[in-house]
């Protein structure tokens, strides 16, 4: 099983958008793909059921079955910093826990995506950060970065953490989530210069996002390439 960890620039930058549309495109390919999320902050509670609406995206969109206390093991109704709702719930992070859903993933899926909630440098709990998390799973990161003012210098700054955490960057995405924004061709070739690493593609702006329609402007032949070299 290949598998990736997605993580972005900020919040609200399309994280989800594009784990789902990288799914949809190996799906597409003929793979049996699969997505994760193994903290999630900001969910509601439907028939005293807690439902995260990004959680339920990746369900809908991959074509395994998925339990989703296995791919969504820690989840908290407040919108705040996950390592505040960890503390408020008096939780701590079981990597052992991640990784054993992990080994079980690897017999229904040839390729997984996991997503990371919020950016590059988020504590998930007072001792235990998404960079820790990445390193313990010891897969390679690709970035999404949000298309909007000043995504250069929060695109630049990630990508220096990535690099100097010693974690291996597959690529990048450039999600637009702001279709006004100005100079946009400046600012994508600039970044294409700047990140040492291939562009999987740039995701145009989407009113009614469909994960399909979006996949269409991902290459995963530069992802790929990338994992074969590296």
């Amino acid at each position: 099983m290949h598998s990736f960890f997605i993580t972005g620039t900020d919040t609200n930058i399309g994280k989800t958008a594009v784990t789902c549309s990288l799914i949809a495109k190996y799906i597409e390919e003929g793979f049996r793909v699969g997505g994760m999320k193994p903290v999630a902050a900001g969910c509601s509670i439907k028939n005293g059921h807690i439902i995260y609406e990004d959680v339920q995206k990746i369900i809908e969109v991959s074509n395994v079955d998925l339990i989703i206390n296995q791919i969504n093991p820690y989840q908290f109704e407040a919108p705040i910093a996950p390592h505040i709702s960890f503390k408020k719930n008096k939780k701590e992070i079981d990597i052992h826990l991640i990784k054993k859903h992990l080994q079980l993933f690897k017999k229904q899926m040839d390729y997984l995506f996991i997503e990371g909630a919020g950016g590059f440098a988020v504590p998930l709990t007072e001792n235990f950060s998404t960079v820790d998390l990445i390193k313990a799973l010891n897969i390679p990161i690709i970035l999404v970065v949000g298309m909007r003012l000043g995504c250069i210098n929060h695109a630049l700054l990630t990508v220096e953490s990535i690099l100097n955490k010693k974690i291996k960057l597959c690529g990048w995405v450039a999600n637009r989530i702001d279709q006004h924004m100005l100079a946009y061709e400046e600012n994508i070739s600039f970044l294409k210069e700047r990140i040492e690493a291939p562009c999987l593609g740039e995701v145009p702006y989407f009113k009614n996002f469909d994960p399909y329609k979006a996949s269409k402007f991902i290459d995963i032949n530069k992802l790929n390439d990338k994992v074969r070299e590296d």
